[in-house]
């Protein structure tokens, strides 16, 4: 399957504009600005593939999930890809076919999904803290949480934002404890950790196709590993439970992917590497405009990794930046920038989750830190490095209005 590249729009010229919206001038864009637009194939050769589907009369479960994970595997360098109903679905598969008992180490900075699948299979998450620069979860924190907590039978690490964990470290601690190690890596496709694709990590890792991420299905997930037995298991699990033979031999649930959701990521597999190359591009335009401000914390990566870029954030101190990010959140709104809150609450404060925090394990001050101050901005192939830039500058132009004493640099 060809795949076209997809065409970067060039902005019309348009007259400088200095004032921001909220102070009475007129907004950057036109049109609204989405947080994300999915990659996807050309129409027509979707549209040929569905019709083949059809002809052949399974629409589920058949030649197009086989031929996606036999791709995705092949992509990842990985021995073993199973496709499922979602990310959500895979985690919670993975989970009951290691037979994991009472506690799971999981950090608090990250989407509740990932935790969710630990309270359906009966299991006590322990929130623990992320790192501050690579905001992913901090193996000095797992570790003090093994030293502190008995009856620990897992880890459950993500790879936020799409920029890899410590898969090294982490495995090691895992060895060491005797633990199973599981990566929720929704936003991770694309990604390499120390010159190897994320996805070979671990027992297991587990892929959001939903149409965020670089890799698209509508919705779905993939879950890989090195290991045949987990493997067989956890195609039986997505099917109920049943291994073929219409006897289950434990309990498992309807995760299976359509044929029109494998045809779809199928169809986006090959514009993978642009969209890397495009997210890359864009987070390099915002970076130079934001990086060196007073105020403004980003994402770090190791020099050896590469960040699949699924999101660009920054982490904004109103003190230090002059600015609070409701406010800046509010301008961008009136400038039709969407912007989102990843992830605030963090899982330590939401509802749900509240009763798990323990701060003699964890005090968590990195997670608040940054779920307070965390802000999203637009990143997906379609956007220009030269919009990007504006939008960065149009960032300082607000602070500049609130705080003339800082000018835009």
């Amino acid at each position: 399957m060809s795949a076209r590249p997809i065409p970067v729009p060039v902005p019309s010229p348009e007259p400088a504009v200095t004032v921001p919206a909220a102070f009475g001038g007129r907004p950057l864009f036109s049109e609204p600005v989405p947080m994300v637009r999915p990659t996807v194939p050309e129409p027509d050769e979707w549209l040929d593939r569905c019709a083949r589907m059809l002809a052949s009369g399974q629409i589920t479960n058949g030649a197009a999930v086989r031929e996606l994970e036999q791709a995705v595997a092949r992509s990842l360098g990985v021995a073993e890809c199973v496709a499922v109903s979602s990310c959500t679905s895979g985690l919670m598969l993975v989970e009951r076919c290691l037979d994991l008992r009472g506690r799971v180490i999981v950090p608090s900075f990250t989407f509740f999904a990932t935790a969710h699948s630990l309270l359906w299979n009966g299991l006590e998450p322990v929130l623990v803290d992320c790192d501050p620069h690579t905001w992913n979860i901090d193996p000095a924190c797992v570790r003090r949480a093994l030293d502190r907590l008995p009856g620990v039978s897992a880890i459950l690490a993500v790879h936020v934002f799409g920029n890899p964990a410590a898969t090294e470290e982490l495995e090691q601690i895992a060895r060491e404890a005797g633990v199973r190690l599981i990566f929720d890596a929704a936003h991770g496709f694309g990604a390499w950790r120390s010159g190897r694709p994320v996805g070979g990590f671990g027992d297991a890792e587990v892929f959001s196709l939903s149409p965020t991420k670089l890799l698209v299905a509508g919705e779905g997930g993939l879950i890989t590993t090195r290991d045949p037995d987990l493997a067989r298991r956890l195609r039986a699990a997505r099917n109920y439970g049943d291994a073929g033979d219409y006897d289950c031999r434990f309990l498992g649930l309807n995760a299976r992917l359509t044929e029109f959701q494998a045809g779809l990521a199928l169809g986006s597999l090959p514009l993978v590497a642009h969209g890397l190359e495009r997210r890359s591009a864009l987070a390099a335009c915002y970076e130079s405009w934001l990086d060196s401000q007073p105020g403004i914390t980003l994402q770090r990566s190791s020099p050896d990794d590469r960040s699949a870029r699924k999101d660009f954030s920054l982490v904004i101190d109103p003190v230090r930046f002059g600015v609070s990010r409701r406010v800046l959140q509010d301008a961008l709104t009136q400038e039709n920038i969407q912007t989102r809150r990843y992830f605030d609450p963090p899982l330590h404060r939401q509802r749900l989750y509240r009763r798990f925090r323990r701060p003699e394990v964890d005090r968590l001050e990195n997670s608040e830190a940054l779920s307070r101050g965390v802000l999203s901005l637009p990143i997906y192939p379609l956007l220009s490095d030269c919009d990007a830039g504006r939008i960065a500058r149009r960032i300082l132009e607000i602070r500049a209005w609130i705080c003339p004493t800082r000018p835009v640099t």
